[in-house]
């Protein structure tokens, strides 16, 4: 059988599928014997033993079976170092994925073990060169702020403070290593002068000790591409440093190459053994057709039955996907808020569309901004039932904005509505949720825009003391018709809570430039400078992030914000 059929063999979801769980099996036990074969020096203070496990994002996660209890409940909600900002020629750092919370378990623990795998190569690029591009730039800019706060440290932790990059020889020759450290600079430079750690003081109390890595792949501690004179070995885990075991739980063939590392396998008290793949949870969104982790080890017994075939195996997936998504209809109030964020100091959240569920919504919430071109059928009704038990008013309002690329212009053009919807409710001091299908993308972009506006661009995000001194009527277009129906009750759109007249004036052709020239007004602002640049829209979203981590926003969402705020024809 030549390689390339035995990879489209390999590479079905049912020999995926089955690999995973053998590597997922296996994992901590062979990692514990590596340890113990190799004479690893472990500081009494420390045990290693108790080190929580954590997947990196997507590939990572199918190889901690959710039973196992290994992510600490306390820690980082998502870990997630991306292969492509560590690509050959790459190299790059991202202000996207600063991974900040990981740190929050390294101080805890004193190290953590970090899970992630390749179909392709024995160490996935998030291993052998974004971590450790993140690791030496975090521990460069410590030092920085160490420096600007006139935080010392005594003289042994300063000594030994190791800003000093640390790739692994397996996968980074000599020559990449020294490509690699001559943007390291650039780098923390970059780093610090974005702000996009928005917590220095916080940042600096966290990282008491310099952040190493150590991988582990095909049973073998992996050595250092360049070890200088002054620095310890692989093998020294002790106090000196916060540890990152970067573990690869795949067997990958010797001799194989970057497309055929795949073999057959038979294991103890097997009849028929199956194509194994390493790195099998790679791609899973080719091949796993929305099949999650969590699904998988649920149903583990029906996907290991030796009789299943490949087509069942793929009925299989598409039966248990199904009735997930049909079952997500049963709803629990806690659910409710598990599924939404509060941003900063201000009562504002960002959540998913399940935390806008109604009627249960509106125990936790007195106005929702719905980003999303759906809703509830149930919403009208509650709202209704909502004024019927005499309950203070409550509002919603729709953006239709449909997701990602579908959307050609509907974010810009509603984005002046749903501001002012947002500064309406927070005047009035409502619970004000925000809410897309997932809380990433749409919602994310209309709350960012919000705080670029009326929020200071520091930690905490605290709305600016003049902001409950604005007054929407003052729109120029609104006064005059307003003042033109004086004596005409002001109708109001839907159960929003804002008038028909300023709604219809924000959709007009020209509405953003009208709401962004009210904006000049009311800050004193001249409308030569727009509120904000690109540096402005990064900063201000990983200060967003600091409360929704799973805010992502598209970079087609991304270029709207920059144009809503940036190509108006005020600043021509």
């Amino acid at each position: 059988m030549s390689g390339r059929q035995k990879r489209k063999i390999a590479y079905r979801a049912r020999y995926r599928l089955r690999s995973i769980h053998r590597d997922a099996t296996n994992l901590k036990s062979r990692i514990s014997s590596v340890l113990q074969q190799t004479s690893v020096s472990i500081s009494s203070s420390l045990s290693i033993e108790t080190w929580p496990w954590l997947p990196n994002k997507h590939c990572g996660s199918w190889y901690l079976p959710p039973s196992s209890n290994n992510v600490v409940d306390d820690s980082c909600t998502e870990v997630y170092f991306k292969s492509t900002d560590g690509h050959v020629g790459i190299y790059a750092f991202s202000l996207k994925r600063l991974n900040l919370p990981l740190l929050k378990v390294l101080k805890k623990y004193g190290g953590c073990y970090l899970v992630d795998s390749s179909v392709r190569k024995v160490l996935p690029d998030s291993f052998s060169r974004t971590i450790p591009i993140w690791c030496c730039v975090l521990n460069r800019i410590c030092l920085k702020y160490r420096k600007d706060f006139g935080v010392e440290l005594n003289n042994e932790k300063s000594s030994s403070w190791d800003t000093k990059l640390y790739t692994p020889a397996s996968t980074v020759s000599n020559e990449e290593h020294e490509k690699i450290l001559r943007l390291i600079d650039a780098h923390v430079d970059l780093l610090y002068s974005s702000k996009a750690i928005v917590d220095p003081k916080g940042f600096i109390d966290l990282l008491e000790k310099p952040l190493r890595a150590t991988w582990i792949t095909n049973e073998q501690i992996q050595e250092y591409t360049q070890l200088e004179p002054d620095a310890t070995d692989m093998t020294q885990i002790n106090d000196t440093f916060f540890k990152i075991i970067c573990c690869n739980p795949s067997t990958y063939f010797e001799g194989g190459n970057e497309k055929n590392h795949a073999h057959w396998v038979k294991t103890d008290g097997e009849i028929e053994g199956f194509f194994y793949t390493p790195g099998a949870a790679d791609d899973d969104d080719i091949w796993g057709r929305q099949l999650t982790p969590e699904l998988f080890w649920k149903n583990i017994d029906q996907f290991l039955k030796s009789s299943v075939t490949d087509d069942e195996t793929i009925a299989l997936i598409d039966l248990l996907v199904e009735k997930q998504n049909c079952t997500n209809g049963r709803f629990s109030l806690e659910a409710v808020m598990d599924n939404a964020n509060k941003i900063g100091d201000m009562p504002l959240w960002i959540g998913s569309r399940k935390s806008s569920r109604p009627p249960e919504c509106w125990n936790n919430f007195d106005a929702i901004l719905n980003c999303t071109d759906t809703h509830y059928d149930a919403m009208s009704e509650s709202i209704d039932d909502q004024l019927q038990k005499k309950r203070s008013k409550v509002n919603y309002l729709q953006l239709p904005i449909a997701e990602g690329k579908k959307d050609k212009k509907n974010l810009e053009k509603w984005m002046p509505v749903g501001l002012a919807f947002l500064v309406k409710n927070l005047q009035e001091r409502r619970r004000v949720l925000v809410h897309c299908a997932q809380g990433k993308d749409r919602s994310v972009a209309v709350v960012l825009a919000f705080v670029i506006l009326f929020c200071r661009p520091v930690y905490p995000l605290a709305l600016r003391d003049e902001f409950h001194s604005i007054n929407l009527s003052l729109i120029p277009e609104v006064a005059e018709i307003d003042k033109s129906e004086a004596n005409t009750p002001c109708e109001s759109y839907f159960h929003s809570g804002l008038s028909r007249n300023l709604i219809e004036s924000l959709l007009n052709e020209d509405g953003r430039d009208i709401f962004l020239q009210f904006m000049h007004r009311q800050s004193n602002k001249v409308n030569g400078k727009p509120f904000a640049d690109k540096e402005r829209v990064r900063i201000s979203l990983h200060l967003v992030k600091q409360y929704r981590e799973k805010a992502e926003p598209s970079r087609s969402t991304m270029q709207k914000i920059h144009r809503f705020f940036m190509s108006s024809s005020l600043y021509r």
